[in-house]
């Protein structure tokens, strides 16, 4: 993404004209976004507004931060919102234009490289729930479980919510959300069924190292269950305190995972599907992942996460902050 910065007519609008990118893949920065991106409180590779806005090829935004102190109230939240919106997207852009009385200065990245860069976005649904969802269970690799009749709901609601996401996307990206050619699944039962729900017309390949992470001995069992056996009491409160780092520890069906293990097997399996579309593929192309809670934070953390400057608070996008609800989805461009 180029992020076009200037005052009012500083010709910021004139120099877009110069780049030979049509309308359809810019947009402009509104006050309506900055309030949006102010009221989400999160950091930009988390926020809806900044992964919906840098999906355009260029965005131009205006910097306000350059004149008089406003006196009135509203104007200062309006000013500090603008800027700190602004942060995120320069955080976020390739790159970044300023511009001063129609002289455009770079200030970061490279315009001519950035103009022939093609960008690859990222989503990946989270399955809808499962019985075992419900009763907050570990359903790992090991419990190949069907959606559960409030699972499919989520995922009907979700189906439904993505005409209305899609519409704020540019033309390239919205078709390929709405009607995308091929979804990758996780050969699991509720994801296959999740899949079908979402885009039943859409090429299914299966992949089987999007299964998600084996939890071997605490495999389908709730943390208060853990708690309560003496036999497993102390690995669980071992492998919690580690924050995922360890391995689960095995069980009689299956040897158990860490987080790195887990997330080194799916990265190894994005990185196939990304070598296999780099061949004559089209420009922000968009591959659909249709997995678990915990492929979403092994490909989004690998992938798409950025390190942020102290201006928003140096969030460094944790592994388990890109997790959403069941039937939920997450987009991103791929770094």
């Amino acid at each position: 993404m180029i992020l076009i910065l200037g005052g009012a007519h500083s010709g910021r609008h004139a120099f877009f004209d110069t780049l030979g990118i049509t309308a359809e893949d810019c947009r402009m920065v509104t006050a309506d976004d900055a309030h949006r991106f102010a009221e989400e409180k999160k950091v930009a590779t988390l926020s809806s507004v900044c992964v919906r806005l840098s999906s355009f090829r260029v965005v131009i935004a205006t910097e306000m931060g350059l004149g008089i102190i406003p006196l009135e109230k509203k104007d200062r939240v309006r000013r500090e919102e603008n800027g700190r919106l602004n942060i995120a997207l320069a955080s976020l852009s390739d790159c970044v234009v300023l511009m001063t009385a129609g002289i455009p200065r770079v200030i970061k990245g490279n315009l001519s490289s950035t103009l022939k860069k093609k960008t690859r976005y990222l989503m990946v649904f989270r399955h809808g729930a499962t019985e075992a969802n419900l009763l907050r269970r570990y359903a790992g690799a090991g419990t190949d479980i069907d959606l559960c009749d409030e699972g499919k709901k989520q995922v009907e609601r979700t189906k439904k919510l993505l005409t209305s996401y899609a519409a704020e996307f540019p033309v390239h990206l919205k078709k390929s959300l709405l009607e995308p050619e091929i979804v990758y699944v996780s050969p699991m039962r509720r994801c296959v069924q999740t899949a079908e729900i979402l885009y039943p017309r859409a090429k299914k390949q299966i992949v089987p190292d999007f299964r998600e992470m084996d939890f071997g001995l605490f495999e389908n069992r709730s943390a208060d269950e853990l708690l309560s056996d003496d036999s497993v009491r102390d690995l669980y409160r071992e492998f919690i305190d580690s924050g995922g780092t360890i391995s689960c520890p095995p069980s009689v069906q299956s040897a158990g995972e860490s987080v790195a293990q887990f997330s080194a097997r799916s990265a190894m399996a994005f990185r196939r599907i990304l070598a296999e579309k780099a061949s004559g593929h089209k420009e922000n192309g968009l591959v659909t992942v249709v997995a678990h809670g915990g492929t979403q934070m092994s490909l989004f953390s690998q992938f798409c996460a950025w390190t942020l400057g102290d201006d928003l608070d140096g969030a460094k996008n944790p592994y388990f902050d890109w997790q959403t609800d069941c039937g939920g989805f997450r987009l991103g461009a791929v770094k």
